[in-house]
């Protein structure tokens, strides 16, 4: 495995940098607030590669938990771990890996879309499934998985699935930009 060059280093600082301030932004509904996080759970490991995504999650995962404002709405503290909206934090780093991986050599629009989708089914899956465990077991709230599975379905998807088409489109138009020759999907 080839060492990351500083321009590489300085791929994963920025695209962090984005991450944590996509997630200022916050419209609160429930425990889970809508941020611009998912677009770019998608669109980082697309554009960096596998390795490099994942860099990027685990390093937004470090800073949040050491105690910077970088979670939605400018959260942040080892406490965050307890947060029924953390599960789609970690679900990220699969997210990483499913659509860097399939992204590593460009596709057609449909093939990025069908690729994301599954990276979008694999966060909703380990965030879904974390909030149950976290507010049945740790927080004491009884609610049942298939009021998370309805309010996830109703109000979440629909938003999530529009920024997954703009993160799509985004993708394919700077991957035509001669920069992203240079970015090595790593």
């Amino acid at each position: 495995m080839k060492k990351p060059s500083a321009y590489d280093l300085t791929q994963i600082a920025l695209s962090t940098a984005l991450l944590a301030v996509s997630s200022i932004v916050v419209l609160p509904i429930g425990v889970i607030p809508i941020t611009l996080q998912v677009f770019f759970f998608l669109f980082i490991p697309a554009l960096l590669g596998p390795l490099k995504g994942l860099m990027t999650i685990i390093l937004y995962i470090i800073m949040g938990l050491i105690g910077l404002p970088v979670f939605a709405g400018g959260s942040g503290g080892i406490g965050s771990i307890m947060s029924p909206s953390f599960g789609y934090i970690i679900g990220a780093l699969i997210v990483a890996l499913i659509v860097g991986k399939g992204l590593l050599k460009h596709r057609n629009k449909l093939q990025t879309l069908g690729i994301m989708s599954i990276g979008l089914a694999a966060l909703y899956a380990i965030g879904m499934s974390y909030q149950y465990v976290i507010m049945t077991v740790f927080l004491d709230t009884p609610i049942s998985f298939m009021s998370i599975l309805s309010v996830n379905f109703s109000v979440f998807l629909p938003i999530d699935l529009l920024k997954m088409v703009l993160a799509v489109g985004l993708y394919d138009r700077l991957y035509k930009l001669p920069f992203t020759r240079r970015i090595d999907k790593l």
